[in-house]
């Protein structure tokens, strides 16, 4: 990590957004004048294009279904609920990075898909009955 940027609010985060484009952005799920999908959406419709695409990991205190889906439904990468270990920023952190997954563009929704289909998620839990029904995909399979 070369450079780090810091804003108070969605506000400030929208200055500092708009010229350059960070590698990751962790926000804060309640974000004093706005929303966290509020500034998401904001990044995912930018005229940047390099911005559009921004890895976007939601960290939060607050995990009510309203808010993950919320942010979800917005473009976030994921949702990290608070108070987290450095373990498991990390491996948020690496899961985002290591596994690209295809963005999405439609009237009503930028961001990645939200499918787990060809990744596992990073909690190892699968959300749906068919895709327990899969094998994993060859990159998350134990190596013998």
């Amino acid at each position: 990590v070369t450079t780090i940027l810091t804003a108070d609010d969605g506000s400030h985060a929208k200055i500092l957004l708009g010229p350059q484009c960070p590698d990751v952005c962790f926000m804060e799920g309640g974000l004093p004048d706005m929303g966290a999908d509020e500034l998401i959406i904001w990044v995912r419709r930018n005229a940047n294009k390099a911005l559009r695409f921004l890895p976007i990991i939601v960290l939060s205190g607050y995990t009510q279904l309203r808010m993950i889906s919320a942010a979800r439904d917005a473009g976030a990468h994921l949702v990290v609920r608070k108070p987290l270990s450095p373990q498991t920023l990390f491996d948020r952190l690496g899961w985002v990075a290591k596994f690209d997954r295809a963005f999405l563009e439609t009237p009503g929704y930028v961001g990645p898909d939200r499918r787990f289909h060809t990744v596992e998620p990073p909690d190892g839990n699968l959300k749906r009955a068919a895709d327990k029904d899969q094998a994993p995909p060859p990159a998350l399979q134990a190596s013998s």
